[in-house]
């Protein structure tokens, strides 16, 4: 099946910005050109159009320069409704003709097309409409967007009219089934550019020209799409020593908060502490493996330390790191996932690449580019679950309690993001807010999975049908799962993007062990491999590293580092809780750092 999009001389900014949509969800694309004058429109759409089966753009602008006058012929209405299984209509404007394009193609079931009176109002998105809205349905949010936003009124007699998205009275977005055709109308002006840059833009300022789009094509196309396989979430408590307190954070009414209300923690470990250990905690860890694990967080976490641009130097500092962590998990029984949580947020792409070439699966991180280095991510980076930009090296995303709310939790969900929360042990002084962003993931997604970081990035892949009934799948750590839920065998095709020649690949594993096959360009790594039924793969790219390491970090910066830690600790520990204290440490700090 394909999306037939029409266009009369040259392609529609709108119509082409819908094609870039589709093809980034993966759905096959074909443009067609609109001859003038034509007597039949019905005739010559059935000779142009080779498939049938496939779903027809209505752009009522482009519609009424093929046909001219101020309404769409009945015989090409008769046409469009029972030839193809589904229409798209979009592009909408305050006009007659877009209006008439409404009634006649929903058989007078929608009356009007009229512009958002009030800016202040939200979208609504019907409880009912999961199958096509997904993860929103059942949201309320806003403000609208009053200088895109149209909405359809419809007959008040009439039931066969679904609104999915409404705005006040009228429907932004709206089903109807005419004859043979699935009709869906959406009352956006415009569609969003994949590649413009939104950085800290709300959801709210490019809802209506992305989501309701991406929700047709993907209701429309089904398994041709991409899609993720599964939705992950964790809270990440940065900095703990485990020990049965930390500042505010007591380890046992944590746990206790997690099975009550649901929910998973990572400690983001600083490597420097592997010898710091309470024997009762870890103990609770490694009896607890569902509800607790543990990721790198740094090395010394030193200021800026993986801002670095000396790659011997961070190769050192990490190989240092991985020595603790597997002495750490010698003595405790602890696995330690292999994702870095930079601290303070700080890293640079140099830092990215020798992740890469000591083959961690990923880094998470709260702040979206490198020290120093501010840059806007595009749409079409954050609507996908990790950002690809710097090097190849996924980069996950994270958000404290407060800036996780539904909205953002159904965008993530929708588009295969993990939902990572940070906190730091301060969060547990009044744990409320956590709790209640833990329970916005549940109620927007029920079948959230709550997992360890190196779990859910495992599970972050995309995934479509292709025509051939091979599943391609998209990963988007180094280290991936891919699982196989029918009763036989299905054939995969795993690809790895971004990931060039100059990155060398010394094999693919899958369980551990090397597969014999793989390519390697300048597009990415891709394999093939097969899953037997009711069964799971973990597939992982192994790459070299050939940088070499200093003997040693010095004595200089190991004394900071042992300094830092301990005053760090006393902050946490003991001025946090003294709020005199408290307010004279940020006084100093004013006065000596700025």
């Amino acid at each position: 099946m394909k999306l037939i999009v029409p266009f009369i001389s040259k392609m529609r900014g709108v119509d082409a910005r819908l094609i870039r949509l589709a093809e980034f969800l993966g759905v096959s694309c074909e443009t067609l050109p609109l001859a003038k004058p034509v007597k039949q429109y019905g005739a010559y759409l059935e000779t142009a159009v080779h498939d049938s089966q496939s779903c027809f753009v209505v752009n009522p602008s482009v519609m009424k320069e093929w046909v001219g006058g101020d309404s769409l012929p009945a015989e090409l209405v008769s046409f469009l409704t029972k030839y193809f299984p589904h229409l798209l209509v979009h592009a909408i404007r305050h006009e007659s003709f877009d209006t008439h394009v409404a009634v006649a193609l929903s058989g007078g079931q929608l009356q009007a097309v009229r512009e958002v009176e009030q800016a202040a109002i939200p979208y609504q998105i019907s409880l009912d409409s999961r199958e096509i809205c997904e993860s929103f349905a059942g949201l309320s949010f806003g403000p609208v967007n009053s200088a895109n936003d149209r909405v359809f009124f419809a007959d008040s007699e009439s039931s066969a009219v679904r609104r999915l998205i409404s705005i006040g009275a009228g429907a932004f977005m709206a089903a109807v089934k005419q004859e043979k055709a699935e009709i869906l109308f959406l009352g956006s002006e415009d569609v969003a550019d994949l590649d413009a840059e939104i950085g800290e833009t709300h959801l709210t300022g490019y809802f209506s020209r992305l989501l309701p789009h991406a929700m047709a094509l993907r209701h429309i196309f089904g398994e041709e799409c991409w899609r993720p396989c599964a939705q992950h979430a964790s809270v990440i408590i940065d900095d703990p020593l485990l020990r049965p307190t930390y500042g505010f954070l007591n380890f046992e009414h944590l746990l206790e908060l997690m099975k009550r209300h649901n929910f998973q923690t990572t400690v983001a470990f600083i490597p420097h502490n592997f010898r710091r250990n309470s024997r009762r905690i870890t103990r609770m860890f490694r009896e607890n493996g569902d509800y607790f694990g543990l990721c790198f967080h740094g090395n010394d976490h030193t200021g800026a330390e993986f801002a670095s641009a000396d790659p011997v130097l961070l190769n050192t500092m990490l190989q240092i790191a991985e020595q603790r962590m597997d002495l750490h998990s010698k003595v405790t029984g602890l696995q330690c996932d292999r994702v870095m949580v930079f601290p303070q947020g700080n890293f640079s792409v140099e830092a990215m690449a020798v992740l890469r070439s000591r083959n961690f699966d990923c880094a998470v991180n709260t702040v979206s580019y490198p020290r120093q280095q501010p840059v806007r991510l595009t749409l079409g980076e954050i609507a996908q679950p990790a950002v690809l930009r710097y090097g190849g090296f996924p980069l996950f995303l994270r958000k404290n309690s407060v800036e996780t709310q539904s909205p953002d939790i159904a965008f993530n969900v929708f588009f295969g993001r993990p939902t990572f929360i940070v906190e730091h042990h301060d969060v547990f002084r009044h744990p409320e807010c956590l709790v209640d962003a833990v329970s916005r993931i549940n109620a927007v997604s029920p079948a959230i999975r709550w997992s360890s970081l190196g779990r859910a990035v495992s599970g972050a892949i995309l995934r479509r049908r292709s025509t051939d009934s091979t599943f391609q799948v998209r990963a988007y750590s180094r280290n991936v799962r891919v699982a196989n839920s029918s009763d036989s065998a299905e054939h995969f095709a795993i690809e790895w993007k971004d990931f060039g020649p100059e990155k060398p690949v010394e094999q693919v594993l899958k369980d551990g062990k090397p597969c014999e096959f793989f390519v390697s360009d300048n597009t990415g790594v891709q394999l093939s491999a097969q899953v037997g039924p009711r069964t799971a793969g973990t597939f992982s790219v192994v790459y070299s590293n050939a940088l070499t390491t200093l003997e040693g970090l010095g004595f200089q910066r190991n004394i900071w580092a042992f300094l830092r830690r301990r005053l760090s600790e006393v902050r946490d520990n003991y001025v946090s809780k003294n709020a005199p204290m408290t307010a004279a440490a940020k006084m100093l700090r004013r006065r000596f750092v700025h």
